[in-house]
């Protein structure tokens, strides 16, 4: 089982950081000559969301690592056992497979108005198209989705962590994000928040 899961793990971390981020910046910036990637020079609770965020993939990967390679450490990071069993981790798994199909779907339906982070310098599309008349913020949730499969998948005090943070902090950057959007397409942002969601 647990090397099913490391090949699994490693499979989809190249998937998600080669499509998710490096290939959606890479057509970002093709089509804009913007670099989508706003996470530095930041202040205020902006900049403690972009510290996190930068930190939470080394994080994410780091305990992969240590599941992999060096089990006997691993136990140091307070194994779960009551999630332990295949079927949960089975579970994890397709929690994580949807979360990024749902993530990629969403990247690629904002187009060139996709960012990490918030771009104060561009006035981007404000996009309601697709997943986006359903949710306001559907790659946030998918994230999530993800932390929640990743927990699952390999259910420690790290993993939980990882999960209750991004729950907290995503409502943090979501209310700036909001605000931002509110302040750049006034009314119309205004309407679009009272049809959709939030999250789902």
């Amino acid at each position: 089982m647990n090397q099913l899961i490391n090949n699994f793990l490693l499979i989809y971390f190249v998937l998600f950081f080669g499509v998710a981020v490096i290939w959606r910046n890479y057509s970002v910036a093709e089509r804009t000559g913007i670099n989508a990637f706003k996470l530095n020079q930041k202040t205020g609770p902006e900049a403690i969301t972009g510290v996190y965020f930068k930190c939470l993939p080394l994080v994410s990967i780091l305990v992969f690592v240590v599941f992999a390679l060096f089990p006997n450490v691993y136990l140091l990071l307070g194994p779960i056992k009551l999630l332990t069993y295949a079927l949960i981790q089975y579970s994890g798994t397709g929690i994580m497979l949807v979360a990024l199909v749902w993530v990629v779907t969403a990247q690629s339906q904002m187009g060139a108005s996709w960012r990490i982070g918030i771009d104060h310098d561009q006035k981007t599309e404000f996009v309601q198209r697709g997943l986006f008349k359903y949710s306001r913020n559907p790659i946030f949730v998918g994230v999530i989705f993800m932390s929640l499969g990743y927990l699952l998948v390999l259910p420690n005090s790290i993993t939980f962590a990882i999960l209750v943070l991004n729950i907290a902090l995503i409502q943090i950057q979501v209310a700036m994000e909001e605000d931002y959007l509110t302040r750049q397409h006034k009314q119309e942002y205004r309407e679009y928040c009272q049809q959709v969601r939030r999250w789902l």
